[in-house]
């Protein structure tokens, strides 16, 4: 039999070592040095992520994924993400909203999710992958929130920050590509040691960070993260 979910206070507990070092690391590195201060800030963020498989927050199974977490929980753990968010983009001067445009925001998103989960969904299907049972349907909402605003923060680190940082020194396009590929190796310790899920979940995450900087690259962080939090409440609501 499963384990019960850890509350929130037992969650934040467990990454508060990992927060109190990163931020530490962060009160020692000069803000010139701009690729140190993004790699603690990515390390602190995949700590904090793979930390909640144990915590029993969520289940990832070769071809689908679940949030087991209490619903009070997922919108906090969406709140944290929005904060993050907003305190990292304030303290390294990361200025993601100019020149946003909300119609374009929505369209590109839209079409990114959709992309996103017409690829998974094929993939899962030539290869046969199982899935876990369906979420409650009164669960839907919740779901699409935490999606939505829980991956918020991941696309900043990734798509605002260090794909941005990547176009400076080579074309739009490649940096499109490398930042996908460092997104997806950078589940690597979730998909072989805390879930051994294995290659399904490096496949997914590398065609969700290809899709996400592509649309970034087309209409700002709003609309990856769109694209990318719409495409997880697809996986996570069964259905496909």
């Amino acid at each position: 039999m499963a384990s019960s979910p850890l509350s929130l206070f037992d969650y934040l507990f467990l990454i508060l070592p990992a927060g109190m070092l990163a931020l530490v690391l962060l009160m020692a590195i000069p803000r010139v040095l701009g690729r140190a201060r993004l790699a603690v800030h990515v390390l602190f963020f995949i700590f904090a992520r793979d930390a909640m498989s144990p915590a029993g927050f969520w289940q990832i199974g070769a071809g689908s994924m679940r949030l087991t977490a209490p619903v009070p929980v997922l919108f906090a753990l969406a709140g944290m993400s929005v904060a993050l968010l907003v305190g990292v983009a304030s303290l390294e001067r990361v200025e993601w909203w100019r020149g946003v445009r909300p119609v374009a925001s929505v369209v590109w998103g839209g079409l990114g999710a959709a992309t996103i989960t017409v690829a998974a969904a094929a993939l899962k299907m030539a290869l046969r992958l199982p899935s876990l049972p369906k979420p409650d349907a009164a669960l839907l909402g919740p779901i699409t929130v935490f999606a939505l605003l829980g991956n918020a923060y991941e696309e900043l680190l990734f798509r605002a920050m260090l794909q941005q940082r990547l176009a400076e020194h080579m074309t739009p396009m490649r940096a499109a590509v490398v930042a996908a590929v460092l997104f997806s190796l950078c589940h690597a310790w979730l998909a072989t040691i805390v879930t051994r899920v294995g290659l399904p979940v490096l496949v997914f995450t590398l065609i969700e960070g290809l899709i996400a900087g592509l649309v970034y690259r087309r209409a700002g962080l709003p609309a990856a993260s769109l694209a990318h939090g719409l495409a997880i409440a697809a996986l996570a609501s069964g259905l496909y």
